[in-house]
């Protein structure tokens, strides 16, 4: 009885000694993560979008997607730090390893056309690059930022060593740039990548117009090679699917 008790007691000890440094070891990690927006409880539009990359975040552990997230549209870093603060935590059973910050980091850019609506205004909506910088300074090394229109900028660019797309934040407004961006993307996701339009309900949702439009265009496109699953609505107007490859439907991917 007394060997087993302190046998007992050593697992014990051992146990809690392991635990212990596993704590110590998750805090240090997470103080190393750039923090979130301040007031994200009291912002409406805060809260529900850290709502959503919450689901985002569980959705992709649960189905062990490894990849990169890409965000097409920074201003204040806020949808990005909400990123780095959910889907690459420490710890989780998946890896998101790298983000991809696309900007031009001047503001918006003249709408033209089926873009116009009186809320735009060239130059709004500018965070400018070092600010940005200094918003995420601790997640530096784990970001590629992108700097340019994306009309320009996505042209020649490729994703580095190969990443493949765990999830696409689209935040760029414009039926213009909303193309630009998801022409980008093809070919880059993964089975099961989360596609996500932060602005689905601009010009009064109308389907003939914005994001609305090119995501419908993109989809009657590659209708034998993708399939679009409705994942969450973002209650502050965005909208977000699963992207399947019609060759993996229904089969066991490894």
């Amino acid at each position: 009885m007394l060997n087993f008790l302190k046998k007992l007691d050593t697992n014990f000890f051992n146990s809690f000694i392991y635990k212990t440094k596993q704590r110590v070891i998750k805090w240090i990690k997470l103080k190393n993560i750039t923090d979130l927006p301040k007031n994200i409880d009291k912002d409406f539009n805060l809260f529900e979008r850290f709502n959503f990359f919450k689901c985002a975040a569980y959705y992709l552990q649960t189905n062990r997607i490894n990849g990169v997230y890409c965000e097409f549209g920074c201003h204040t870093a806020s949808t990005f730090r909400m990123a780095l603060r959910t889907l690459g935590l420490p710890f989780k059973p998946n890896k998101i390893n790298r983000f991809y910050a696309f900007d031009s980091f001047e503001g918006m850019p003249d709408a033209k056309g089926i873009d116009k609506q009186t809320i735009w205004k060239e130059g709004i909506n500018t965070t400018q690059i070092e600010k940005f910088k200094k918003l995420i300074k601790k997640d530096l090394y784990r970001t590629k930022i992108v700097k340019g229109f994306y009309n320009d900028s996505l042209k020649n660019y490729n994703l580095l060593d190969g990443d493949k797309v765990a999830m696409a934040y689209l935040d760029c407004d414009y039926y213009s740039s909303t193309v630009d961006c998801l022409k980008f993307l093809d070919n880059k996701y993964l089975h099961g990548s989360i596609l996500v339009f932060d602005d689905w309900n601009c010009y009064y949702s109308d389907p003939q117009r914005g994001q609305r439009l090119a995501f419908e265009e993109y989809r009657e496109e590659k209708i034998n090679k993708y399939e679009f699953v409705e994942f969450f609505q973002i209650k502050t107007g965005g909208m977000s699917f699963i992207v399947l490859e019609k060759n993996k439907v229904g089969k066991e991917v490894l």
